[in-house]
């Protein structure tokens, strides 16, 4: 009787098999990676066109914009603040589709009370936990991580542009960006043009650990102005304040955790130092729990080689890191007669 034969593989064929399934997997992976930042890069970028347009459809109404930081009744936005009024993010919340979340906060208060409730005359409580909390998803941007503090929901990774300066008290003089804290802005006053003047970018959210520094979301605090002028650092500027806030023992590391609240890396950037600067951002004061103070809050993101940006005319543009110091600058001014555009 023939026996019959029994077909299958060898151990080497298998073991083959194996090691080209492991390389097709190890060659596909990155592909799939990169499907899919580009998706929420994309997604960043819808994210920040409809920042723009809530900016426009504000202007329109109201025929200018609002300040980076803002008190009282919004209709006009109200008088200046610092820490303690309300954020650009809060003022357009009906031109991103948040009516419903705008018409629970009394802008009738003298300051929007971020860290306690505050009773109104009609017996309405306005706290974080009601307002400050709510998370607006196109207030984030889809490669950022999650916020490592799970209190803090309200989070936001895109800043107000204050321009090539230090952003918070400059002389009227040194206000040479889209945004201002003090005084108001019409779009024709960005004599620039709107499509050449960054008006939106990105920045990375803290990691709220103060025993760790991390470069992209963290900033160092106590580190001296003395010497700088307000506006348009050179190159030579920028490297030896960097060295200084790369030398700082303390730093805040709680960037972004709330878009109701102003200030530099709350709701605010500026355009001193190009995108994902080398070194570490920072501000003059040692004692502000908050980026309420002059510094270098260059814009930041996760994605790769560059930060998203929304231009004056809504547009978005993606801004290299290795752009020119000066030509970014250029973009980041408003009034200068400085205008530049962005090559990618």
């Amino acid at each position: 009787m023939q026996k019959s034969l029994r077909k299958g593989f060898t151990l080497v064929e298998l073991l083959v098999v194996i090691a080209i399934i492991g390389i097709l997997v190890g060659l596909l992976l990155p592909a799939v990676q990169a499907a899919r930042e580009a998706a929420r890069r994309m997604s960043c970028s819808n994210n920040m066109k409809q920042l723009g347009l809530a900016v426009h459809n504000y202007e329109s109404a109201y025929k200018r914009t609002m300040r980076l930081a803002s008190h009282g009744n919004p209709t006009p936005w109200g008088v200046g603040s610092n820490w303690a009024g309300y954020s650009p993010q809060t003022a357009i919340l009906p031109y991103v589709e948040q009516q419903g979340l705008f018409d629970q906060i009394d802008f009738n208060l003298a300051q929007f009370p971020h860290y306690v409730g505050q009773q109104t005359p009609a017996g309405k409580t306005i706290s974080v936990e009601n307002i400050g909390r709510s998370r607006i998803p196109g207030y984030i941007c889809p490669s950022e991580k999650s916020f490592p503090d799970t209190y803090w929901t309200g989070n936001s990774s895109y800043g107000f542009s204050a321009g090539p300066n230090l952003g918070w008290y400059v002389d009227p003089g040194s206000n040479n960006g889209f945004w201002r804290r003090e005084g108001d802005t019409k779009f024709s006053d960005i004599t620039d043009g709107l499509s050449n003047t960054i008006m939106i970018a990105e920045f990375v959210l803290g990691d709220t650990t103060g025993s760790v520094y991390t470069t992209m979301g963290d900033f160092a605090n106590g580190v001296s102005l003395a010497g700088y002028p307000q506006t348009n650092w050179t190159p030579a500027q920028l490297a030896t304040y960097g060295a200084a806030t790369n030398a700082s023992g303390s730093h805040r590391s709680y960037a972004g955790y709330r878009w109701t609240a102003p200030g530099m890396y709350n709701t605010a950037i500026n355009t001193l130092a190009p995108p994902n600067w080398q070194f570490r951002s920072g501000m003059e004061c040692g004692g502000c729990g908050e980026g309420d103070a002059n510094g270098v809050f260059p814009s930041r993101s996760r994605h790769s080689g560059g930060t998203m940006h929304a231009m004056g005319d809504g547009s978005v543009q993606f801004v290299p890191s290795t752009v020119d110091v000066v030509t970014y600058q250029r973009l980041g001014s408003a009034v200068g007669g400085d205008i530049a555009t962005v090559d990618n």
